[in-house]
């Protein structure tokens, strides 16, 4: 089977890509990835920008880069700007049984999620359909929720975190934990889920389910909101002095 994984460039989809890769080594692979997830003309508080440097920060990031995984996978990483539009051509080079998405940056729309033979899965780092959008894991710890958790489903419109369902992963929250560490360790199990839906795709996609239920969707925090969670006693991430001690 030929499956293209569509991700983007952090060190929550390199954690996840050097788990899920030798797993799906039977299968033709390639490596397509976005640089950033929304819009880099939205203003964020400067923590997030912080932050957003802490999650591409690779130098201590256990396993192989980026693109040794690809060598690894006998495939080139392809870097995607409009998966919906001048990259649609590469996508449809590539002529994919089925597309994994981990935190791809960009929203697939009919002709791209047209082009898989099978369809396309969305590993989504919250528990849908409550936590929809971008950092789920930050809004159910502000929100007090006992655990965490990834929700696999598939993309069957351009409406976000909103196809049928096909598995999900809870734990609970780690007190200690800051939510770059918490994101992180969401991974492994949410590996093991697409693992689950590979080996039974066909009878997955044969009986595919009605949408996920409507749900709240989250943005970006406000300076207000981070600052709520950092009263709570969260942080976003480790004090680097810290963290290399």
């Amino acid at each position: 089977m030929r499956i293209g994984l569509f991700y983007n460039r952090d060190i929550y989809a390199h954690a996840a890509l050097n788990q899920l890769i030798p797993k799906l080594s039977d299968h033709g692979l390639g490596m397509f990835y976005s640089q950033r997830v929304g819009s880099a003309s939205q203003t964020r508080d400067p923590r997030l920008v912080t932050l957003a440097g802490v999650e591409t920060d690779f130098a201590t990031a256990p396993g192989l880069s980026f693109e040794a995984l690809a060598s690894e996978s006998h495939c080139r990483e392809i870097a995607i700007t409009d998966i919906n539009g001048s990259d649609l051509n590469l996508l449809r080079a590539f002529d994919a049984d089925l597309l994994i998405s981990i935190r791809f940056g960009q929203i697939f729309k009919a002709e791209a999620i047209a082009q898989p033979r099978i369809g396309i899965i969305n590993l989504h780092s919250g528990l849908l359909p409550e936590y929809k959008g971008v950092m789920a894991s930050f809004w159910s710890l502000l929100n007090e929720e006992p655990r965490l958790g990834t929700t696999l489903h598939w993309i069957t419109d351009k409406k976000i975190d909103s196809g049928a369902l096909i598995s999900t992963r809870s734990q609970p929250v780690r007190s200690s934990d800051t939510y770059r560490e918490q994101v992180l360790s969401l991974y492994r199990p949410g590996v093991e889920q697409i693992c689950e839906a590979v080996d039974q795709l066909q009878s997955l996609a044969s009986t595919k389910g009605d949408d996920l239920p409507s749900g709240a969707y989250y943005s970006f925090p406000t300076t207000d909101d981070i600052d709520r969670f950092e009263e709570r006693g969260w942080r976003l991430f480790e004090d680097p002095i810290q963290k290399s001690r």
